[in-house]
């Protein structure tokens, strides 16, 4: 079956929505007006003068009590004692009390029938008026026209849901409470239009229309409530619920059974808590699904919360104590904003399926009905040329509207607000982290930095691509380096969905992240390349160089130097080996008994103290290269600038962070040697100090000098 475009269905109902108010406006122009806006005197219990037109204002002073009509034709006389205007028939509690005005309403609008009327002052004196039934515009109050635009909104918001989802239930199920809430509107505005009475039959006739459309629009909600975002009913609900709004309509068309309190308010009262509890279960069986109980939200807040302020304002006072807390429109106004906040909920959480077009639909709709609305004003009322008209129009609307448009694109669409140099401080990070393992670290905090997730998961197993899965709640992204992938759910901590556009962002951030990494990884394995260049030629050249002069070394002291050359250019080519790992308990040893070596000749003690629990803790061949220069350094200074007695050595491994400590006494000249003992030996170790991620302090107490070196083993 050919579905229509959603633009041509929006403007048919517009179209539509526009016929209806011209038939509405025709047929409350068409009722008999003498020029008099009449209110309701409760002590006197009888009409008053609100207000008159101008040429009146001397006749028929405001407050004026009308005590009865008078024909002038026949002089037959009708008293207004105790009648109502413009009363709502819905709002009386009982069939008797709907049916008695109906006859009293209809028999004062007997006496306007012709030409003229006579009003009968309760002061005395009378007053004729002439009757028009070609009652100007402006006359018609200003509830008519609210009436008639609430029930516009409700019809075309509506409308533009299902013009986009044609065959969702919930969507059919709200354009139908659209037109039902339209139809009660238009009809409510008929009667609440008239001056002083209808006949009686065309008064029932509207007043029965109203209820028919308010009894579609709430069995058509409650329905809406059934089968969003959960399904409660079984096949054949609707039938279900057809059946019992026919049957509702009909007892109050029939009058065949009165309810307690209130004849026509209190099934709305039942119906409400109806909805409560359908609501209950919603909300019970959403528990384990956010994005149901998101949309259950706006639900609850558009649906219960505005009914609710409905019934409390209006149905439930009339019902209670006779007279409502807020004139009607209020009522209507409120009722009308659920379609406004499905309207917020198709943008926030997409309702009904409906995407974010939804939104682009609607701004090129509004877009163009504003052009065409400005050039309609100007040509009808400045008399401007069409064609002058028409670009005025466009120049007009664009500069206010399309400016809005992309503002409201930017806040309701996508959602994300993109810090460029943010954004690049990110990607640079993220390439620099490339050759440790924290790569996917800073991809997953540009991630969370961009979409600001409620929550950010890793899986176990790898994604080929970026896409949204839970119908928006979720958007996987595949890390950077390695297998797996990560899982962002609720952007902007939950304050709304994943979009297509979420979608093309991530994965450029994807594509151009990883081609920036690609290139940084090639950059690096051609210095491993190189690397393992130098370290051969080392080998082979220099290394043999070397072992060539330790073997025709003339002296020992010759011998001695060529061998700590050596050993040198061995450090320094494991160094360049970065995948060469040492055991921390084997560098322990070692460099003990590098330093028993060096000192088993001096005659001072040393003293080696340690404390290393991880006995199989791997450090890299700088580390071990960086801690052991440090360790010889700190020694060599003691030897230097004291005359120690002892050198006391602490290694204290807490966690991934190694506390070195050289203590030696014999320190009788430090004020002295102040510069020196802070020369380039001690500068050169606080160097590695900080290469390995630690620190360094140095200090003098009592003859004592004390090397600490706090250095982090997870730097590299």
């Amino acid at each position: 079956m050919p579905v229509a475009a959603p633009i041509p269905i929006m403007v048919a109902g517009l179209v539509f929505s526009l016929l209806i108010l011209g038939g509405a406006v025709f047929s409350a122009l068409s009722q008999p007006w003498m020029g008099v806006t009449f209110g309701f005197d409760q002590q006197r219990n009888m009409p008053v003068i609100e207000s008159t037109h101008r040429a009146l204002r001397e006749v028929l002073p405001r407050n004026t009590a009308v005590a009865g009509l008078s024909d002038p034709a026949t002089g037959a006389e009708k008293t207004l004692y105790g009648f109502q205007p413009l009363l709502e028939p819905p709002s009386l509690p009982t069939f008797t009390d709907y049916n008695r005005y109906l006859h009293q309403e209809g028999d004062v609008a007997e006496f306007l029938r012709g030409g003229a009327v006579t009003l009968i002052l309760a002061e005395g004196g009378r007053v004729t008026l002439p009757l028009t039934h070609n009652r100007p515009a402006y006359a018609l109050p200003l509830d008519f026209w609210l009436f008639n635009v609430f029930g516009m909104i409700a019809w075309n918001l509506s409308l533009a849901v299902v013009a986009v989802r044609p065959s969702a239930m919930a969507a059919r199920l709200l354009v139908v409470s659209g037109a039902g809430f339209m139809m009660a509107t238009v009809f409510n505005s008929l009667y609440l239009a008239r001056e002083l009475a209808l006949p009686m039959e065309t008064l029932r006739l509207f007043s029965q229309l109203n209820q028919i459309g308010l009894t579609v629009f709430l069995f058509s909600l409650l329905a809406l409530m059934l089968h969003y975002p959960r399904c409660l009913a079984k096949r054949g609900s609707i039938a279900v619920m057809i059946a019992l709004a026919t049957a509702y309509q009909l007892n109050a068309s029939q009058q065949w059974m009165e309810w307690p309190l209130h004849t026509h308010y209190l099934p709305i009262f039942i119906l409400y808590l109806v909805g409560v509890l359908i609501a209950a279960a919603q909300w019970r069986l959403s528990r384990d699904e956010p994005l149901d109980r998101a949309v259950l939200k706006w639900i609850l807040l558009s649906i219960l919360i505005g009914m609710g302020l409905g019934l409390a304002i209006y149905f439930i006072p009339i019902a209670l104590a006779g007279e409502a807390l807020m004139p009607q429109w209020v009522m209507v106004g409120i009722a009308s904003l659920l379609y406004v906040g499905f309207a917020f909920g198709i943008v926030r959480y997409r309702l009904f399926d409906v995407q974010i077009w939804w939104l682009r639909i609607w701004g090129w709709f509004l877009g163009g009905l504003g052009v065409v609305a400005v050039d309609l004003v100007l040509v009808a009322w400045l008399n401007l040329q069409p064609v002058m008209a028409l670009g005025v129009a466009v120049v007009s609307v664009g500069w206010l509207y399309f400016p809005l448009r992309q503002w409201g694109l930017r806040r309701f669409g996508s959602g994300l607000a993109v810090d460029q140099r943010r954004l690049v401080e990110q990607v640079e990070a993220a390439t620099r982290a490339l050759p440790s393992r924290d790569v996917n670290e800073h991809w997953q905090h540009m991630l969370t930095e961009q979409f600001s997730p409620a929550g950010i998961e890793q899986l176990g197993h790898a994604v080929d691509d970026i896409r949204i899965q839970g119908n928006g709640a979720e958007l996987e992204v595949p890390v950077l380096h390695g297998q797996g992938a990560l899982v962002l759910t609720y952007p902007e901590r939950g304050r709304r969905l994943f979009s297509a556009h979420d979608v093309g962002y991530a994965r450029s951030l994807w594509q151009i992240t990883r081609r920036i990494l690609t290139v940084h990884d090639a950059e690096i394995e051609a210095v491993r390349t190189e690397r393992s260049r130098i370290v051969r030629d080392l080998h082979d050249d220099v290394g043999g160089h070397l072992l060539t002069l330790l073997r025709q070394a003339p002296s020992e002291r010759y011998e001695q130097l060529a061998r700590n050359a050596l050993q040198g250019l061995r450090e320094a080519m494991q160094a360049m080996d970065p995948e060469a790992d040492v055991v921390l308990s084997d560098c322990l040893e070692e460099w003990k008994l590098m330093l028993e070596q060096r000192l088993e000749s001096t005659g001072i003690e040393l003293i080696w103290e340690q404390s290393v629990d991880c006995q199989n803790r791997l450090l890299t061949t700088r580390q071990a290269i960086n801690i052991q220069r440090i360790l010889a350094e700190g020694i060599s200074n003691a030897q230097k600038h004291a005359s120690p007695g002892y050198l006391k050595v602490q290694m204290i491994l807490n966690n991934s962070t190694l506390v070195l400590s050289i203590r030696n006494d014999g320190v009788t000249h430090h004020q002295g040697q102040q510069k020196i003992l802070r020369g380039r030996g001690l500068n050169n170790m606080t160097t590695r100090a900080r290469e390995l991620g630690g620190a360094l302090d140095f200090e003098v107490q009592a003859g004592t000098a004390c090397l600490k070196a706090t250095l982090s083993l997870d730097s590299e």
